[in-house]
């Protein structure tokens, strides 16, 4: 991230401590919120979350939507990834009266990075090519794997509702703390039939999932 603020036009530097702050308070967040009980217990039933980080692994397109707030204001960054190099990253705010402003965009191809802020023009560098596919989706500012990786050593898993839904439906899971905090820290949906997720909520942070492995194709934009 700090090589794509430097690519970025030097005086676009208020977009960039915006998103800087974004970020201290997402790290922030998840460290007071994850952290490791006294007694930690392994998930139950341990093998849901096994399914889950298998389909996860073998997903080869996704989008992510996170939304939350930041000091009031609400934003929203969807980001579309098809493996294993491309990915489309746009990140909107929202006013006092709902409509929306592009903040910044990007674009990752296998060996060009591409990226603007606002309505700016598009800037672009080769970049060395990286497997997005690795680490699976994100989840905040840490990969959704590693998320779930952390909880499993502090959190029991309970089985909750199925929801329906326009399209579809998926099964909540709940995570609750173990020894003093025992209560609940949030849930995953997962779609029964797949095993991959549709929502995690975890405090404040909320992340949605879609377009598992949808055909898709991510195009360079036009810097003509």
């Amino acid at each position: 991230m700090l090589a794509i603020r430097r690519f970025l036009p030097s005086g676009r530097n208020a977009v960039a401590l915006g998103c800087g702050f974004l970020l201290a308070f997402l790290l922030w967040w998840w460290t007071s919120h994850t952290r490791p009980a006294s007694t930690p217990q392994a998930f139950s039933p341990a093998s849901e979350l096994d399914r889950v980080v298998y389909a996860i692994t073998n997903a080869r397109s996704w989008r992510v939507t996170t939304t939350g707030s930041l000091r009031g204001q609400p934003f929203e960054t969807e980001q579309d990834v098809v493996c294993p190099f491309d990915s489309h990253t746009v990140t909107r705010t929202a006013g006092a009266q709902g409509a929306s402003t592009l903040v910044e965009e990007f674009i990752e191809t296998k060996d060009t990075l591409y990226a603007r802020e606002g309505g700016q023009p598009w800037h672009f560098q080769p970049k060395v090519s990286m497997d997005n596919c690795r680490t699976g989706p994100t989840a905040g500012p840490n990969s959704l794997i590693d998320t779930l990786d952390r909880l499993r050593v502090s959190t029991k898993l309970r089985k909750g509702e199925l929801l329906q839904f326009d399209g579809g439906g998926c099964r909540t899971w709940d995570f609750f703390g173990t020894g003093s905090a025992n209560g609940s820290l949030g849930s995953i949906c997962v779609d029964d039939a797949t095993h991959l997720p549709y929502e995690l909520r975890l405090g404040s942070l909320r992340v949605r999932y879609s377009r598992w492995n949808q055909p898709a194709a991510i195009l360079p934009p036009d810097t003509r």
